[in-house]
Formats: structure tokens, C-alpha cells, sequence
């Protein structure tokens, strides 16, 4: 199944990884993580199968070390089918509560094929 092999393939980088959201326990404490979601499935152009995509969001406290978005890109690269979307990666910036500390965010899309 897909969302096993981007977690798989994800867990390769980062022990912390979920699927949709955070687990609700450690929402308060941990800041250093890695969430993927399916975001939209669309029709091909040929209507022949259609179109899953996903989004992987890196979140680091402070910010994301360098070169560790192009290691998750080519990790999800590695499963057979997976390809960059094409958009824009978008950067977004929370404080940490009760800190001063800035937590750094970065979503990255990706798009697989599926035959209908």
C-alpha cells in the first residue's frame, strides 16, 4: 500500500513520522517531525486511471537543516511512480508556545499515477 511505502521510505530519515496529523500525546512536546496526508485525487488528462497526491510536511524547531528537503525529495522519489508535483514548496513559520522559539515548516507535494 502507498502510505505504507511513504512511511517506510520516510522512517529511513526520520524516526518521527505520522500520517494526517501528530498523535495528540506528543503534540505539546515534540517539534522535531516529519507528516505526510493524501491532499486530492484527479482524473488523468486521457481519463484512463487518475491521479493520488500527497503532501510531505518537514517540521523542525528553529529551522530545517540544510539539504534535508532534498533527502526526503529523493527518498519519495525512490518509490516506483512518485514524482514532484510541480508547484512550489511553501515555507510557513509558528512560534513555539510559551517559547521564543520559531518552528520552521516546509510542504512539499508529490503526485503518483494509478490506473483506474
Amino acid at each position: 500500500m502507498i502510505l505504507n511505502d511513504i512511511k517506510t521510505k520516510l522512517k529511513e530519515l526520520d524516526t518521527n513520522v505520522f500520517y494526517g496529523i501528530v498523535d495528540t500525546s506528543m503534540q505539546k512536546t515534540l517539534w522535531n517531525y516529519i507528516v505526510f496526508n493524501r491532499t486530492s485525487m484527479k482524473p488523468s488528462t486521457n481519463k484512463s486511471g487518475y491521479s493520488d497526491y500527497y503532501t510531505v510536511h518537514i517540521i523542525r524547531e528553529e529551522w530545517i537543516p540544510e539539504g534535508f528537503e532534498i533527502e526526503v525529495i529523493n527518498k519519495m522519489l525512490e518509490i516506483d511512480g512518485m514524482r514532484l508535483a510541480g508547484n512550489d514548496a511553501v515555507y510557513t513559520y509558528v512560534p513555539k508556545p510559551n517559547t521564543n522559539i520559531v518552528v520552521e515548516m516546509l510542504s512539499i507535494d508529490f503526485v503518483k499515477a494509478k490506473k483506474a
